[in-house]
């Protein structure tokens, strides 16, 4: 099954997006998850952008807000910040925004609760529906957060927001940490996959590490995923907002690699 592939654009560091749009359009992506300053950056330049290099925006990466926290003013900073994402990304058609829980450190006592990120995230669904905007809500790992942690807990999620316009973005380099079993975690979310981002074990291209990613093409094809695949390969310790932490040639590898066995992947499976 042919879909669309992406990249990413936080994994660039500090390039600004035009530098990083000319290299996901140069190396024959079809589109991108955008990560930028929404303050700063006029959803107009980035549609314009991207219109110029004829690439897709899938999804747009949030910048770290505490949907759970106990604290109401800290929570209503995190609603006004999703609720600005969702009228940007409505400027910009309809792509995806990722939520997902306040990424910390984790060896310090948290005030919040996953009561409250449900209440958050059913107050964000009614907003972004109104807006024509799907939501999509990604686990990451337990060194970053505390609570939705895998496809067990984000479908838990899903059932206690009981609404339509919420859906799941997995990511192999999280899933590999948290599931007993990726195949299972991609069948048990199948009906609310909305974006599917990938990097092996240690966050390089496909086959640099140990993940199986033929047998999730594979069930992926069986659940007749045809969402967008996102590349989300970085250097250790890059993070959306930080500096390109290592060599952009490398990098840059990691991408082609993944992108020549993604087309061999359809070739063999077709």
């Amino acid at each position: 099954m042919k879909r669309k592939i992406g990249v990413t654009n936080w994994i660039f560091g500090n390039l600004d997006l035009v530098e990083s749009a000319k290299i996901i359009a140069d190396m024959g992506f079809d589109g991108m998850e955008v990560y930028v300053d929404i303050e700063t950056v006029p959803a107009a330049e980035v549609k314009k952008v991207l219109e110029d290099h004829n690439l897709e925006v899938f999804s747009l990466t949030p910048s770290n807000f505490d949907l759970a926290s106990n604290d109401r003013k800290i929570r209503q900073t995190a609603l006004d910040y999703y609720q600005k994402l969702i009228d940007y990304g409505a400027e910009l058609g309809n792509p995806i925004i990722t939520c997902h829980e306040h990424i910390q450190n984790q060896s310090v006592a948290y005030l919040g609760s996953v009561d409250w990120l449900i209440d958050s995230c059913q107050k964000l669904s009614i907003y972004a529906e109104k807006a024509n905007i799907k939501l999509g809500f990604e686990p990451l790992n337990r060194y970053l957060c505390r609570f939705i942690l895998n496809s067990i807990d984000v479908m838990n999620l899903l059932s206690q927001i009981d609404t339509k316009n919420m859906t799941i973005i997995l990511d192999t380099f999280h899933m590999n940490l948290e599931e007993d079993d990726l195949n299972q975690a991609i069948i048990r979310c199948q009906d609310s996959l909305s974006i599917y981002q990938i990097a092996d074990s240690n966050r390089k291209g496909i086959g640099l590490g140990h993940i199986d990613f033929t047998n999730q093409f594979k069930t992926l094809d069986q659940i007749r995923y045809q969402g967008p695949v996102v590349l989300e390969c970085a250097h250790a310790r890059q993070t959306p907002g930080s500096p390109l932490a290592g060599s952009l040639d490398e990098l840059m590898s990691y991408l082609n690699i993944s992108k020549r066995w993604l087309i061999k992947q359809e070739l063999t499976l077709v």
